[in-house]
């Protein structure tokens, strides 16, 4: 009788308390313990997902985790800077649920309906197979994560290094799809190979070793994004499609997404006073405040990051010609940007051209095998 009332005792301590029992398989291996834990405690990594670390993770474990890392830094950034619209808004925290209230979008997966994949397609992290199939359970390569990764992240920070290239013994086995986010991902210190490259003086002694065709395990996943986090916390940024970022005054308007076509819609929402407006009237440009939208004005400054200095962004000449209601086209090279067409506020194309782009604030970059191009304003029509 007392070894059953003892058993008792100790499934009711377990089962009444918040402290995490492992079993000897979910416990992280000893170089990633650390970053796991600090993943957890940022909020970074769902509860089903705190366990068999060491384990190959699937396509939508990673979509789950890059969601959830997105949304709680974003938060966090929401949380510690003061907005003097967010009252108006129609909700104060991102989450699936609300994130899609405001965001539709063309793709549907017949083998899911997890929210969580469906934001991550949304954001551009992944993508179908053409058939409107994820194959949620199927295991991510390392080639196939880098490519992920960067879909998501590419435009957030000007950070390839060309001779980065040099640096890999493996690259020619990476597939002909991934090769570029490999080379973006690695130069970038996303993902680091299994074997680093020893270089003395600039020059290449040994080549690393990426090993593109093995298995992400989720706490090589989970280690990736908490770098990727310390790395100017790139994850409080929110992206449609990869490469259009939004504030939350912006999402407020709403938006359609049909394949990379990112449409701004114009749904009448009018804040008293956005980012976006308060910028203009630090630059005494008082006139566009009182005389438009909201909705209006924040769509001048939805653009990809890197497009153009914020000077040139809010020029008088670019607001005058927008403002005005008629269809202007913008003509990136790599993407267009059409105003006040069809109803809409805005609508993104990407361009056939349209490869990794590279950003930092005032320039924006493609990359082709590692050397960047710059990205002009090639027309306005």
């Amino acid at each position: 009788m007392k070894r059953i009332l003892s058993l008792l005792l100790i499934i009711s301590m377990m089962f009444s308390t918040n402290i995490m029992i492992y079993g000897a398989d979910d416990e992280p291996s000893y170089w990633a313990k650390e970053d796991v834990m600090k993943a957890i405690d940022k909020g970074y990594i769902p509860e089903h997902l705190q366990n068999n670390y060491k384990q190959p993770i699937t396509r939508e474990e990673f979509a789950e985790i890059m969601v959830t890392a997105i949304f709680v830094a974003r938060n966090e950034t929401i949380d510690s800077a003061h907005f003097d619209t967010k009252s108006e808004w129609h909700f104060q925290t991102l989450t699936p649920e609300n994130f899609l209230s405001k965001v539709t979008t063309t793709e549907y997966f017949t083998d899911t309906d997890n929210p969580y994949i469906k934001v991550a397609n949304i954001l551009g992290i992944i993508n179908g197979d053409g058939n409107h199939k994820f194959h949620p359970d199927e295991l991510i390569t390392r080639e196939q994560a880098a490519v992920m990764f960067m879909n998501y992240l590419h435009t957030l920070r000007l950070g390839v290094r060309e001779n980065a290239v040099k640096e890999l013994s493996d690259l020619d086995e990476a597939s002909i799809w991934a090769r570029e986010a490999v080379i973006c991902a690695y130069s970038r210190g996303y993902i680091k190979g299994i074997k680093n490259p020893i270089i003395n003086n600039s020059k290449i002694i040994e080549k690393g070793y990426f090993d593109t065709k093995s298995n992400l395990t989720r706490e090589q996943a989970i280690t990736i994004v908490l770098r990727i986090y310390k790395q100017q916390n790139q994850f409080n940024n929110l992206l449609l499609r990869g490469y259009v970022r939004i504030s939350m005054d912006a999402l407020m308007s709403g938006f359609e997404i049909d394949g990379n076509t990112v449409t701004m819609k114009k749904s009448g929402f009018d804040s008293k006073y956005t980012l976006t407006m308060k910028y203009l009237k630090s630059a005494a440009l008082d006139d566009y405040v009182n005389n438009y939208t909201s909705e209006e004005i924040d769509a001048i400054g939805v653009l990809p990051l890197g497009t153009e200095t914020v000077r040139n962004k809010y020029s008088i000449e670019r607001m005058d010609r927008i403002l005005s209601g008629k269809e202007v086209t913008y003509d990136y090279e790599v993407f267009s940007a059409t105003y006040n067409k069809s109803g809409y506020l805005v609508i993104f194309e990407k361009n056939e051209d349209y490869r990794y782009l590279d950003g930092d604030g005032g320039r924006l970059f493609y990359c082709i095998n590692g050397t960047l191009h710059r990205v002009k304003l090639k027309s306005i029509k």
